[in-house]
């Protein structure tokens, strides 16, 4: 998913919380899990987008180790 999808959940999660929908329907409307919707539910825009920068650090991470760990194919 990416980031611009990620703010469109968020947004929509907000949306729906702030029409007093409980967890269980925002999670069936956004279709997503009950878990994401509680771990978003809460979060104001700037931790949102922190958590967008920490996942995109971790990706960068692990991109980096496979490539170290990967041996160098001679074709």
């Amino acid at each position: 998913m990416k980031q611009i999808e990620r703010w469109q959940m968020y947004l929509k999660i907000q949306e729906l919380k702030r029409l007093n929908l409980k967890i269980s329907q925002i999670a069936r409307h956004v279709g997503i899990s009950r878990n994401t919707v509680y771990k978003y539910i809460d979060m104001t825009p700037e931790e949102f987008q922190q958590s967008l920068e920490r996942r995109a650090r971790k990706k960068t991470r692990a991109r980096y180790l496979f490539l170290s760990l990967t041996p160098d194919v001679i074709l």
